[in-house]
């Protein structure tokens, strides 16, 4: 091979190669951030709310509208900013840490609810509070029907899925919509909620 097309080739696939190897030190070489957690409120909440997702939020503005305080966790700092931005108040922290949970008051808190997206991130935060706060109701989400069994097998009810009631109604309509009768309709959406 010539120089001059050495040349040409190295022009053309170095710079990608020398961008990855750069990305790649640049990644080894920063050290990492620890997460900073935020300090929790003095006053005592009688509600702690781990996971201010779509779930969790319907949990917060129903508090809200009783003007029931409540305290809030969630691991996502993008989500506690996006939530900040509306005036909400929520604490960034990982719930399943029992540091966090006692500076969020859980030992004098009554209801827990486990609002959290992330499976095994939820299983862990339940086994945590059921260990070290066993005074607490959990009220917990299941994303599906195994996380609603691993959850059952803590010993936490009630779970609710968190499509499931939603999906029910729906049905309900549609058989409606078919031409059953409302009442017969509910009849076969009760039914299926017992067996399924």
């Amino acid at each position: 091979m010539s120089s001059s097309s050495l040349w040409s080739a190295c022009r053309w696939a170095c710079p990608p190669l020398f961008a990855l190897i750069n990305d790649w030190l640049t990644k080894r070489l920063t050290p990492r951030k620890e997460a900073i957690y935020e300090k929790m409120p003095d006053d005592e909440s009688p509600v702690i709310i781990a996971g201010l997702g779509r779930f969790g939020q319907i949990f917060g503005r129903v508090l809200a509208a009783r003007k029931i305080h409540f305290t809030s966790l969630d691991i996502s700092s993008d989500q506690v900013d996006f939530i900040k931005r509306f005036g909400n108040k929520v604490h960034y922290g990982d719930a399943s840490r029992v540091d966090l949970l006692r500076a969020a008051k859980a030992d004098t808190a009554k209801i827990f609810i486990l609002a959290l997206d992330d499976v095994e991130a939820s299983i862990r935060t339940a086994a945590t509070v059921i260990k070290h706060f066993p005074h607490l109701n959990i009220f917990a989400r299941a994303r599906n029907r195994q996380h609603a069994y691993r959850l059952t097998d803590l010993g936490i009810t009630p779970i609710q899925r968190e499509t499931f009631l939603s999906a029910l109604d729906l049905a309900r309509d549609m058989l409606v919509g078919l031409g059953m009768a409302r009442p017969e309709a509910e009849r076969t959406m009760r039914a299926f909620r017992e067996h399924d």
